[in-house]
């Protein structure tokens, strides 16, 4: 099922960077109309989001990487939401000083940050178990995830 919405985000992300820009601006920003993104900014929204269905569709290692990737933000969001926010905002905007974030978007970083880390934690579990059962025990359908 992860793989499946970590599929969906990156193409939604690959084939929409100007409008998910738009969409987290909106939501997220207080001040959306005070803050220059970064000339690049839409082409880096793109390329994750081809990283993320490239990482789903290759499964394996490539998408534990994703998740584990993904598990680290998610702590690191956890724990010190507003500092993650910041530090993205000085890579992401013109004048990240100016960048003001919406109080509540905040709170759903912090939520969405625990999401990630149960995610990555439930998908290195699965990993570690089907490693543990020999390949005479697994069929040919078996999937990493």
């Amino acid at each position: 099922m992860s793989r499946i919405v970590f599929g969906l985000v990156g193409a939604v992300v690959a084939l929409f960077p100007e409008g998910v820009l738009e969409a987290y601006e909106t939501v997220a920003l207080e001040n959306p109309d005070e803050c220059s993104a970064k000339p690049w900014l839409v082409s880096a929204i793109r390329a994750e989001g081809v990283l993320y269905v490239l990482a789903t569709l290759a499964g394996g290692r490539a998408y534990g990487w994703l998740t584990n990737v993904a598990g680290i933000a998610g702590l690191a969001a956890a724990v010190t939401p507003r500092q993650y926010l910041d530090a993205g905002a000085s890579f992401a905007y013109e004048r990240p000083e100016d960048v003001d974030w919406n109080e509540e978007f905040v709170t759903g970083v912090r939520v969405i940050g625990v999401m990630l880390v149960v995610l990555a934690l439930s998908a290195f579990r699965k990993r570690r178990r089907t490693k543990s059962i020999s390949p005479e025990e697994t069929d040919s359908n078996t999937e990493l995830e």
